[in-house]
């Protein structure tokens, strides 16, 4: 038997209460399967008389995340084969769905009590009215340019007419999330609510509605999208300068022609027609590998990477002795500054040294580095950690170095430095090797050191070199462009390299299957 998604219950007044929630999941998140569920409760809603409206909450702490990065990975894999017409009957479902939601005669209430990105605030931006938790600290955005893709469920033509086209299009290129507050003075929900009270103002919405059928003038406070600008290329890469992209990354990143496309070419139609430019855009982006390369390095295998480098279970660190750390390590001032661990001043260590003391009441010391320096190694015994700037995806600390015991304690340092434990084998950082090369030079490096016995999992490396911003994050990482530009970069290696790459060729060719 299928397990619920979506538990519904209907009050005698005629409002049904539907409530999001994926067992097994810490956040609901859009799946095919959701997708089933959403369809089997629109279909319920219209041809039940006894339901007059919906209200859409979560069980969970979050309202819903967006969607499954693994069904999109899978889109990205099915765009190498499918035809345009396949591709846009798959990944156009969703926004299918809300313009039938939208459309219903009976009106849907959101009732956001926590966060919701991507699909999750589409599914928002569809009702006809929203209500959102006024918890400061619930996230609320568009987040798919940071993976090189749109939102492609109607959140390149919702937004701007309701928040307007400036407003709407700094969301949607910077990704950035905005807290209830700006949401409700942006006129993206109607009003923050107590959480204790979020559902039952939510039913009342839902009431006064009762038997009204939907206006879009009433819905949109800028439907007429006076303030939106004719489509021409030069227009839509303006938009995009004046909005902090820069024009290499504009080249580079095609989500970001594409969201400026969407918004202008989607302006003043009828929001089914919107949405089907809207998916024409983001299939533009299906098509592309730059949108494969993302989300698989940058959401996928970044994923896997926090899970298999995290310090093994029971490894805690309690407390931490802080030798004189120097001006040129800001970075590692700035990051202990804000740790929440026990700190004192030990004028015993060296300078730009750190002394762990984890619960067991084993000691490590650690010599710090940054990334943008010469290439570190442990020198008399003492493993180094690499810490490389905070960036739009995170940042990496790279372990050199080490044996496991020191190994396993700073990565659960790097844990609570919200960064990405990567332990690296050999004597010198291979992040600070691969800094500041070339495209053609950074790949041969790559290859070298991923062939070494006992390197680890490639696709790591790739993790890492993109989170550390070593990497454009579009290539995938080194070695993910390695293997997508192999017949002109290969024959350009030397020997080294060559030898390299035919033991590592099998490997990649596998994880590009």
């Amino acid at each position: 038997m299928e397990p619920t998604l979506i538990h519904t219950a209907l009050d005698a007044d005629g409002v049904l209460v539907a409530t999001i929630d994926m067992p097994g999941r810490s956040m609901n998140v859009f799946s095919t399967e959701l997708m089933d569920a959403l369809d089997a409760l629109m279909d319920r809603a219209e041809r039940d008389d006894a339901v007059r409206s919906v209200v859409v909450t979560s069980a969970k702490p979050t309202f819903l995340a967006g969607a499954d990065l693994v069904m999109v990975r899978g889109f990205t894999e099915r765009a190498r084969r499918g035809t345009h017409d396949e591709m846009f009957a798959l990944c156009g479902r969703l926004g299918r769905q809300f313009v039938r939601l939208e459309a219903s005669a009976k009106p849907w209430v959101a009732a956001v009590n926590g966060i919701a990105l991507g699909g999750g605030l589409e599914l928002a931006l569809a009702c006809r009215v929203r209500l959102v938790t006024d918890d400061p600290r619930t996230q609320l955005g568009v987040p798919e340019v940071r993976w090189g893709l749109l939102p492609g469920a109607g959140g390149t033509q919702r937004l701007p007419r309701l928040a307007g086209f400036e407003a709407g299009i700094d969301l949607l290129l910077s990704g950035r999330s905005i807290n209830p507050a700006d949401a409700v003075q942006l006129g993206i929900f109607a009003r923050q609510v107590p959480a204790a009270q979020l559902l039952d103002e939510a039913k009342v919405a839902a009431r006064a509605m009762h038997g009204q059928p939907c206006d879009a003038q009433a819905k949109f406070s800028r439907l007429a999208q006076a303030d939106v600008p004719a489509w021409s290329e030069d227009t839509a890469r303006s938009i995009a300068l004046r909005h902090g992209v820069a024009e290499a990354d504009f080249a580079l990143y095609p989500a970001y022609s594409a969201i400026v496309d969407s918004v202008l070419k989607g302006a003043r139609l009828p929001l089914a027609e919107a949405t089907d430019v809207e998916m024409t855009q983001f299939l533009r982006l299906m098509f592309n590998p730059v949108a494969g390369n993302m989300v698989r390095t940058l959401f996928l295998e970044r994923l896997r990477a926090e899970r298999e480098l995290a310090a093994p279970e029971g490894v805690r660190i309690e407390r931490i002795g802080v030798g004189a750390i120097g001006a040129s390590r800001r970075a590692w001032i700035d990051a202990l500054a804000k740790l929440k661990l026990p700190q004192a001043p030990d004028t015993t260590l060296p300078p730009d040294t750190l002394e762990l003391v984890d619960t067991q009441g084993r000691h490590t010391q650690v010599a710090l580095r940054v990334l943008d320096e010469p290439a570190s190694a442990g020198d008399d015994g003492v493993p180094v950690a690499v810490l490389s700037p905070a960036g739009p995806y995170g940042r990496v600390l790279e372990i050199v170095g080490a044996d496991d015991a020191a190994a396993a304690a700073i990565a659960s340092l790097a844990a609570r430095l919200w960064s990405l434990p990567w332990r690296t084998r050999g004597h010198g950082s291979v992040l600070q090797g691969l800094r500041g090369a070339l495209a053609p030079a950074q790949v041969q490096a790559a290859v070298r050191y991923a062939a070494h016995p006992g390197a680890g999992d490639p696709a790591f490396l790739d993790v890492a070199a993109c989170l550390a911003g070593v990497t454009p994050a579009w290539t995938g990482g080194p070695l993910t462009q390695a293997w997508a530009e192999r017949d002109t970069l290969v024959p350009t290696f030397d020997a080294d390299a060559r030898a390299a790459w035919a033991t590592l060729q099998p490997v990649l060719a596998r994880a590009a299957a």
